[in-house]
């Protein structure tokens, strides 16, 4: 019996682990701690070593990056194993299985990569698989059980870990690696902090009740002085209806979503793929590539808590519209720039826009089409989505190679992000069919 198991055993039984310091803040500060480690040093560690073992290997760039975009299919399909795992094993036997699969997945690059079918076989498949299970579903369910009155704020916490993970981990790697003239050196150090993770997920507890604790260490016995109370009325619109996966496909309002989605997923996805290379053939050095690399995922950690605040006050409409007019700016300055000062501050500016919309774009499939049939929306979402979003690793590094330059990859996304931009401003609350007023806000 693990210590673990014994202290909520001992919860269940005596009662007295309901009178100590309430764990859901433990719970979060493991949770930010496994991200920082485990995201921060493995899925943006990407950005900085995979452009090394590119060079080291003389590797086509568009063949190279099929591993990123299989990564991506094999995540989507992976996630309903995920939500089953939680169910019946629950997040701690889940995320460590995962984090063991990204420990094995380091090991086989580490030692064994030597051809572009051995990287696309380890990172493709086995990592992919393994962000599944050891990724935000893991997280977010731990703090749904545990937080109810500041669940928004926890989630925004708890993801602002791997973007200040990524952050840090940019220059500790692109160091390492000068140091020792290998890229394997930067997965060693991403291999040490998967280890951490393996041992911080040790202690996470899955729900309050398994030490005889509750949901933001209130009792709901004591509630009832406050019943009376009326709930805060919304700012912003939310639907009444638990919509049904035909209902959601036949709105408009679906279609753009899908469209904003897929943007700024595929933008994120061809910046962390292929922006290191992009950025060194402006002849940055590599201090100043991953310099520049770090300022995106930072605000791209920076931008998670203050969007999903203001989403609880201002109309997403209107706020998806101007982050997405933002990106869309940052992406052409990015295009345009030559310097590390404009290179920094597109960086930024898209990296902004990218983590704001993660908080964003859940709330408002959730608005639109009821919290409870959030969950079923997204297991449909995610085929749609994806096959999209893998296409930008292995489509820019085809780009490049036919080419010899980004510029075809940047108007396409130019194209796309105007698109995405037009889809926010045309994006209205959909009117549910058990309805015959329309529901729209101002």
């Amino acid at each position: 019996m693990t210590s673990i198991e014994a202290r909520e055993n001992d919860g269940g039984v005596t009662g007295q682990t309901a009178r100590r310091k309430f764990y859901g803040w433990h719970n979060a500060a493991l949770l930010f701690l496994i991200q920082f480690a485990a995201s921060g040093f493995v899925y943006f560690a990407y950005a900085a070593i995979f452009p090394a073992m590119v060079e080291a290997m003389d590797w086509n760039r568009g063949s190279a990056s099929l591993a990123h975009s299989l990564s991506f299919l094999t995540l989507g399909l992976s996630y309903p194993l995920t939500a089953w795992m939680i169910g019946k094993w629950g997040v701690r036997l889940t995320l460590t299985t995962g984090l063991l699969m990204m420990l094995t997945s380091l090991l086989l690059t580490i030692f064994f990569v030597t051809e572009i079918w051995h990287w696309t076989l380890a990172w493709g498949v086995v990592m992919g698989m393994a962000m599944a299970l050891a990724g935000p579903l893991c997280g977010q369910t731990v703090v749904i059980q545990w937080f109810n009155v500041k669940r928004a704020t926890v989630l925004g916490i708890i993801m602002t870990g791997n973007a200040l993970g990524g952050f840090v981990a940019q220059p500790v790697l692109i160091r390492v690696m000068e140091g020792s003239g290998t890229w394997q050196s930067g997965w060693y150090v991403s291999l040490i902090a998967v280890v951490i993770a393996i041992l911080l997920a040790q202690f996470i507890i899955n729900r309050p009740a398994d030490i005889g604790q509750h949901s933001d260490n209130i009792d709901p016995g004591a509630l009832s002085a406050d019943a009376a109370k009326a709930a805060a009325k919304p700012r912003t619109y939310r639907s009444e209806h638990s919509w049904t996966i035909p209902q959601v496909f036949r709105t408009h309002a679906v279609y753009l979503i899908i469209t904003i989605n897929i943007s700024y997923l595929a933008i994120g996805t061809f910046l962390l793929t292929h922006g290191s290379l992009y950025i060194s053939d402006t002849g940055m050095s590599k201090i100043q590539t991953a310099s520049v690399v770090s300022i995106f995922i930072m605000g791209s950690g920076l931008g998670r808590v203050p969007a999903g605040w203001l989403g609880d006050r201002f109309e997403l409409r209107w706020l998806m519209a101007a982050m997405m007019g933002a990106m869309l700016f940052g992406f052409v300055l990015l295009w345009a720039s030559a310097d590390f000062i404009g290179l920094g501050i597109a960086a930024f500016i898209l990296g902004l826009c990218y983590g704001g919309f993660f908080a964003l774009s859940p709330a408002l499939t959730s608005n639109f089409f009821g919290p409870e049939s959030f969950a079923k929306i997204n297991s449909v979402f995610a085929p749609v989505l994806l096959p999209f979003v893998a296409m930008a690793p292995a489509g820019a590094g085809y780009i490049f190679e036919i080419f010899g330059s980004y510029d075809l990859a940047f108007l396409i996304g130019s194209i796309l992000l105007s698109l995405s931009l037009i889809s926010a401003i045309c994006l209205k609350p959909p009117k549910h069919e058990a309805t015959q007023e329309p529901v729209t806000q101002a």
